[in-house]
């Protein structure tokens, strides 16, 4: 029965992105950053080194896709500030788990709270509406 119930949650999850516009994506990405950030400083306390390790690997993976996404011309000076921002969280994340450092990721999820507040309170209307692909068929 517990098996159904992950199943169940899994499925409804990648139905959720699937079904999730950019704006969504980008919001759940950061939930996914401040989860896995969770685990690891959890595992931190724990001296659990191989979960922080994947935990803290899985977070600068997702930072990365967030660095992916910037439109660096069209974004102007806030593309580039969150750049080296992206960058700043992924030099943290990589000393915090050199030195199983749980400051550095009290830092850290401090920074991608505000990020995420942000992201969130923009107005429906003033987001990014996503355009139709083209395929290039040959």
């Amino acid at each position: 029965m517990v098996s159904t119930s992950i199943k169940k949650y899994r499925n409804a999850n990648a139905e959720s992105v699937v079904d999730a516009n950019p704006h969504q994506l980008i919001s759940i990405i950061l939930k996914h950053i401040l989860s896995n950030i969770a685990i690891a400083h959890g595992a931190i306390s724990r001296q659990e080194v191989e979960n922080k390790g994947k935990a803290l690997t899985k977070a600068i993976a997702l930072v990365g896709e967030l660095q992916d996404s910037l439109d660096m011309e069209q974004g102007g000076e806030i593309s580039a500030n969150l750049f080296e921002l992206y960058d700043y969280i992924v030099r943290t994340l990589v000393q915090a788990n050199l030195k199983n450092d749980s400051s550095k990721l009290d830092e850290v999820r401090g920074l991608i709270l505000t990020v995420k507040e942000g992201w969130d309170a923009i107005p429906a209307d003033k987001r990014v509406k996503p355009t139709p692909s083209v395929t290039n068929q040959k």
